[in-house]
């Protein structure tokens, strides 16, 4: 018997090491591309080309979201995996070897849609491994995002410098060679599930996942309003481009090492609590952001709103596990792509926002209406979000002759 519990233990530890690498290379050959595209052979000079690339790796996203989750929860999470890895190496060839802006618009989209099955297959099987240390468990898993967010940027100019535009690529492919040894040959294999798969339209009108989805959403557009301004008003302020990219690197760090803390303050009162605390946090911190002055008290404002949104995106995506449990089905797949679409809404609704406002208020009026909308959705958090997760199910005494 304790052998049977060791091997399953054993398992989820190497569950959450693969789905950590997969987010890891996700945001890797994400921030990879930064420096790299000025020197790209498909030569991608102009705004409305860099928008068409953006938006592709947008459209990749939400278009293999709903497809990977409904493969997750009728033939398991293994195959979505493997067939995310695929696109990954199919992305990271056409980004080397494409000599045209098509090309490029074609590996971004393979790029999102690789990201898809990633963040909605590989969530899903860590809320599946883990439910009573869900919430760490998840924040583990991102800790992999953050470290290729942290790495991607820093190694494409590294090995640019040492061997021009196609170095970083190949040294990425060995890298995605890794991350697709470690799919097929340590996932654990999947039988699927015989009910029907609800689609994404019944999970939506499960309050607690709208609710959840909708602090999702709030989370990213937070977050993602920031990345189109700072930039542009730390410019204006003298600030050069290395110092902008040091203050994000460090945040991101930041981000890495609060997981476990926010695991222990959400395990010690409530996820719902976690939850509106990051919402508060992040619409205190804000405005910081255009209120201070030099790269330093800007840099330590950016840590504090990467705080504030590692407490509110981590015990999220716990809590849409925690759901799950509550309907007592088995779509963890379908319920991360909830997830991931909420997710990729945000971030694109706050582009947008971020545009638009922009051209008629300053950085402080604009960052004031974000926070004013993260404060709304706070009623909405307490009525729709339970207080406690569900109690883990009791898994049947295995006997061993």
């Amino acid at each position: 018997m304790q052998l049977v519990q060791l091997a399953v233990h054993k398992q989820s530890w190497t569950v959450l090491g693969i789905v950590a690498y997969a987010l890891f290379m996700d945001y890797f050959l994400y921030g990879l591309i930064v420096p790299l595209g000025p020197y790209s052979p498909a030569k991608v000079t102009s705004e409305h080309e860099i928008g068409m690339l953006i938006g592709a790796y947008a459209i990749g996203v939400l278009v293999a979201t709903p497809v990977f989750g409904y493969l997750g929860d009728r033939l398991g999470c293994r195959r979505p995996m493997l067939i995310g890895v695929a696109l990954s190496v199919l992305a990271v060839v056409l980004f080397c070897f494409g000599s045209h802006f098509y090309w490029a618009l074609l590996a971004r989209f393979a790029q999102g849609a690789a990201a898809a099955a990633s963040w909605t297959a590989g969530l899903a099987l860590v809320a599946e491994h883990y439910v009573e240390k869900r919430v760490q468990m998840m924040g583990l898993a991102m800790v992999g995002s953050t470290a290729g967010s942290v790495l991607g940027p820093v190694a494409g100019g590294w090995l640019f410098d040492m061997g021009g535009y196609n170095l970083p690529f190949i040294v990425t492919g060995a890298m995605v060679a890794i991350d697709a040894c470690l799919r097929i040959f340590f996932l654990p294999p999947e039988k699927g599930s015989t009910e029907k798969a609800p689609d994404l339209k019944a999970l939506l009108l499960d309050k607690s996942i709208l609710v959840a989805g909708l602090a999702v959403a709030v989370a990213a557009a937070g977050w993602g309003i920031i990345e189109p301004l700072l930039p542009n008003q730390l410019k204006a302020g003298g600030v050069s481009p290395g110092q902008v990219g040091l203050i994000f690197t460090v945040s991101s760090i930041v981000y890495g090492c609060f997981a476990p803390v926010v695991s222990w303050v959400s395990e010690r009162v409530s996820v719902k609590k976690t939850i509106c605390f990051g919402i508060v946090g992040m619409a205190l911190t804000l405005p910081l952001l255009a209120l201070t002055k030099g790269i330093v008290m800007v840099g330590a404002c950016l840590c504090l709103v990467n705080v504030a949104y590692a407490f509110l995106l981590n015990p999220t995506s716990a809590e849409l596990g925690n759901a799950v449990d509550r309907r007592g089905m088995n779509c963890y797949a379908a319920v991360y792509a909830v997830y991931n679409i909420t997710y990729s809404l945000g971030m694109m609704s706050a582009d947008t926002f971020a545009s638009e406002l922009s051209e008629h208020m300053s950085f402080l009026q604009v960052l004031l209406c974000m926070s004013g909308t993260l404060l709304l959705s706070i009623p909405l958090i307490l009525k729709g979000v339970p207080d406690q997760a569900p109690e883990p199910a009791v898994e049947p005494e295995l006997v061993v002759e």
